[in-house]
């Protein structure tokens, strides 16, 4: 029995190219093309773009793998933690956030859960505030750490645990953000965001 070749299966290099297109659209398309027909060539090359200096090919590659999912959480594990560049860092933790958001209901392995705890703590900004971004989208499975960064000094990092917490429905959440609130060492700012998102779990019930 001999097998049809695909016809309709597009050119790699040209979804590459169109990846790099400033329409978001046709950028969507293309790495939705690449996980359909592609998946094994396509994912290393994504992950070769996350040093672009075009924000917009960066950006669209973290988007590309983000509609990976599984697959993709160990090769940016392994990115992340050979990578000196803060950009790339940065853009794997972006990728994390994309991949949960797409996939709520897949587990985030352990080597990724430890990725986004060292992000945390990374010397760049970018890295560390992104890694919270990412813990939100992640929701249920990152709580403990959420919690943990809830009670932290980093101000940044406080309001953006905050706003995550108030979206998990897990009671342990909505008491972190009381004790939070409750303590008189909490910064105003923080206090104020908890606050939100002590109404904004209220008023969702």
């Amino acid at each position: 029995m001999t097998s049809h070749p695909q016809v309709d299966r597009p050119d790699l290099d040209a979804l590459f190219a169109d990846l790099a297109h400033p329409n978001p659209h046709l950028q969507t398309q293309a790495y939705l093309a690449m996980v359909e027909h592609w998946p094994n060539e396509a994912l290393p090359r994504l992950l070769t773009l996350l040093d672009q200096p075009d924000v917009s090919l960066r950006r669209a590659a973290v988007r590309g793998l983000g509609a990976f999912g599984a697959v993709a959480l160990k090769p940016l594990a392994d990115l992340f933690g050979a990578s000196a560049d803060g950009t790339v860092r940065a853009s794997c933790v972006k990728a994390y956030a994309q991949i949960a958001s797409n996939y709520p209901d897949q587990r985030f392995s352990s080597d990724a859960m430890t990725v986004l705890e060292t992000a945390l703590s990374d010397e760049s900004p970018v890295v560390s505030q992104s890694a919270v971004m990412a813990l939100g989208q992640v929701g249920m499975q990152a709580l403990p750490l959420l919690m943990a960064i809830c009670k932290g000094d980093n101000i940044a990092h406080v309001q953006s645990a905050a706003m995550a917490l108030a979206e998990i429905p897990d009671p342990r959440a909505e008491a972190c953000l009381r004790e939070v609130f409750e303590d008189p060492t909490t910064d105003p700012l923080s206090r104020q965001m908890v606050e939100a998102s002590l109404a904004r779990l209220s008023s969702s019930r």
